[in-house]
């Protein structure tokens, strides 16, 4: 099974083995998104297309999305993540947090963004600063991958 197809189906692995794959895989699959996912200061292009369309419709505008990924980025406690996802089956977008290394291909929807609140992801810069951190995010988002992504996993 690739990375994806483990994290979707963790639930039927054998119990001695979940706890490992959760966490390297998820790892694994978590940091290949987080990392094209960012771009140059302002230089990530904007939501566009189907994906803007969808954005709009599921949270108002980008400001209100902007705003709720960093309430949900803010409000997890510990190392974790916090996710712009795609549900298949309702095709809606949502925010959520994972604890860990955990995906949300393991609940059954689709990762576009993910904010890695992990200590690790900023301490060198912004020390114990996450809001910091969080409200420099969104302005590094490589836009022009999340509308590639959306369009892929929407066709």
């Amino acid at each position: 099974m690739s990375v994806d197809e483990l994290l979707q189906n963790l639930n039927t692995l054998p119990a001695a083995v979940r706890m490992q794959i959760r966490n390297q895989c998820g790892g694994h699959a978590n940091h290949l998104l987080f990392w094209p996912s960012l771009a140059s200061a302002n230089k990530g292009g904007k939501p566009g297309g189907k994906f803007a369309a969808a954005l709009t419709a599921n949270f108002g505008d980008q400001e209100k999305f902007e705003d709720a990924l960093r309430k949900a980025a803010l409000s997890f406690f510990g190392s974790g993540w916090a996710w712009l996802t795609l549900d298949h089956s309702t095709g809606k977008l949502a925010i959520e947090t994972t604890p860990n290394q955990d995906s949300p291909l393991s609940a059954g929807r689709q990762p576009l963004l993910g904010l890695d609140v992990w200590e690790h992801a900023y301490y060198l810069k912004y020390q114990n600063r996450r809001p910091e951190y969080v409200a420099a995010f969104v302005h590094v988002i490589n836009w022009d991958f999340i509308n590639d992504r959306f369009a892929k996993l929407t066709a």
